[in-house]
């Protein structure tokens, strides 16, 4: 049998769509008797509906049936276009990539945009965004000038950029300043 997280640390894996748990642990949901991967974009369900299996057989042998958003029952693996633009926004969060961007790489906008929907539950333009506000999100708790946080991470202006944070972490940058949350 296979060693599975906590319960606590697979589901906030999943009602993150942690995609670092892929493969790692299936949830079956009691009341639909559907499993799912950890990154399945569809409603979360309540956490005492969900069971949690090592594997996708150990949740077909449960009697669950696999989601039809998520297809468990494919493999983990990425085409090597996604996991080299993954690398990029890894190394330079703060980079905006273009729909022109990806057509200069041979890469078709519109293949790029179903499969971040289908894997991640967002555009790959909502992806870099959210990459480049974590960044801005580190940089501020760390206590950066917010003027080149603002500007490095992409933005033209305070307004738009305080919008956006704000929007993304309930409170202004401002608030954010040197309030390291959790560590790391």
């Amino acid at each position: 049998m296979s060693h599975l997280p906590s319960n606590t640390e697979m589901e906030k894996a999943y009602l993150t769509r942690d995609a670092s748990y892929d493969g790692v642990f299936f949830l079956g949901v009691r009341t639909t008797a559907i499993f799912c991967r950890p990154t399945c974009p569809a409603r979360k369900p309540l956490p005492k509906n969900v069971e949690y299996f090592p594997t996708a057989q150990s949740a077909l042998h449960a009697g669950y049936r696999p989601c039809k958003r998520c297809h468990p029952l494919e493999p983990v693996d990425r085409p090597a276009w996604a996991s080299q633009l993954l690398a990029e926004i890894e190394r330079d969060p703060t980079a905006r990539l273009t729909d022109i961007d990806l057509k200069a790489r041979g890469i078709d906008p519109a293949t790029v945009r179903r499969f971040f929907l289908r894997r991640y539950g967002m555009t790959f333009q909502a992806f870099n965004r959210a990459r480049r506000l974590a960044w801005a999100l580190q940089r501020v708790q760390e206590g950066a000038e917010l003027d080149s946080v603002v500007f490095e991470s992409g933005y033209g202006s305070h307004s738009g950029f305080r919008e956006a944070f704000q929007r993304a972490f309930g409170e202004p940058p401002g608030r954010r300043r040197g309030a390291r949350q959790g560590g790391t």
